[in-house]
């Protein structure tokens, strides 16, 4: 028994790492000019499985997002930004996962004329439960804080913001999929989300697929 408990513990992997470079370009010939888009980053993760149970995983990313276009003014930007984030993942079994997550971004708007700048800080939970038969049912929540400068109803400012507003914010989830049959799928999906000085947004949908 001993003997097979070692080679349990032996084939469990312990550590991983994970290094990512990523670039995608695109240019778009509209009938009022071009509009070019370029997404491109370098990612390094560090997974540690402290216990069957429990991990931790750390990711820390370098990148820049430029939009250029020759038919309009204000939609130019070349933004900066690197982020770190922690995750630390409990599973008591296999059917149900829990995660507490952090993180810290950093953004420069660094084009010509422009100057934006945004700091995000965030902690959130995101948890998982799958029945068999029954369907994945899941959810998060996440408070994050946001100090910006610069115009945030551009579209830098959007991009920025990451849709959200300067100060404190909420978001949420709530999501339900089941295979309804052998190529049918149904999925439920509400989100939610709570800025300073706005009022409560509320959104949801419903998806059927079907495979053939």
């Amino acid at each position: 028994k001993e003997s097979s408990a070692a080679s349990d513990v032996y084939k469990r992997q312990v550590f991983g790492a994970r290094y990512i470079f990523q670039e995608n370009q695109s240019k778009t010939l509209l009938a009022s000019g071009f509009d070019s888009r370029l997404a491109s980053y370098h990612e390094a993760n560090v997974r540690w499985n402290m216990t069957p149970k429990l991990s931790v995983l750390l990711t820390a990313q370098d990148g820049t997002k430029k939009s250029l276009a020759d038919y309009t003014s204000g939609r130019d930007y070349s933004i900066e930004y690197s982020w770190l984030k922690s995750s630390f993942s409990f599973q008591p079994s296999t059917n149900f996962r829990v995660t507490l997550d952090s993180r810290i971004v950093d953004k420069d708007n660094v084009i010509l004329g422009g100057g934006e700048t945004c700091v995000i800080k965030d902690i959130g939970s995101t948890f998982k439960y799958n029945q068999t038969d029954k369907g994945s049912f899941q959810g998060a929540i996440k408070l994050l804080k946001i100090d910006f400068t610069g115009n945030q109803n551009s579209a830098v400012g959007f991009e920025m913001l990451e849709a959200l507003r300067p100060g404190i914010n909420y978001t949420w989830s709530l999501g339900y999929q089941k295979t309804v049959s052998k190529n049918l799928q149904i999925t439920f999906q509400y989100l939610g989300r709570k800025s300073e000085n706005t009022r409560m947004i509320h959104s949801g949908g419903m998806e059927l697929r079907a495979f053939f």
